[in-house]
């Protein structure tokens, strides 16, 4: 009685990550659709032939890097090209680095992306705070070959 030293160990166990992370990778684009095509399901359309239809003779992959102990921080890289190297067809592959300051809150944000298609550095940051009725959100092109509009120089809202 009172001796901790003489306690069981606990039973082992293998943990195991979730497969599917809240939230999902569509809601975090969700500042840059209009509410038309969400609405009328527009959206859905496009994510369903986005994940399921691939050209013939093309690989396609996702990969999705999150710290166990960091839930805020993940790193989500895509890899597409042809399965035949063919010199007039590229490889193109996109980076997302993104920091969510709260889980449970996709609308506060900062993100980074980065392409090998057209060289792009982009940061994009939103904020929005419920308490207040207050949200701010800006897409920051960091790398482009040609500045021509204005949005080229970046969008704040």
């Amino acid at each position: 009685m009172g001796n901790l030293m003489n306690k069981e160990p606990p039973p082992p166990m293998v943990l195991v990550p979730p497969l599917f992370d809240f939230p999902p990778l569509a809601a975090r684009t969700r500042m840059l659709e209009s509410s038309y095509d969400l609405l009328f399901g527009k959206l859905a359309l496009r994510c369903l032939f986005d994940d399921y239809f691939e050209q013939a003779r093309h690989f396609s992959t996702m990969i999705m890097l999150k710290p166990i102990d960091d839930p805020h921080v993940d790193l989500v890289a895509t890899v597409s090209g042809p399965l035949d190297h063919k010199p007039e067809e590229s490889i193109v592959g996109n980076a997302f680095f993104r920091w969510q300051s709260d889980v449970d809150d996709p609308h506060t944000f900062m993100d980074l992306f980065v392409s090998n298609t057209d060289p792009t550095l982009q940061m994009r940051a939103c904020a929005y705070y419920p308490k207040y009725g207050f949200g701010a959100f800006g897409i920051f092109p960091m790398l482009l070959k040609k500045r021509i509009t204005s949005e080229d120089f970046g969008v704040m809202g």
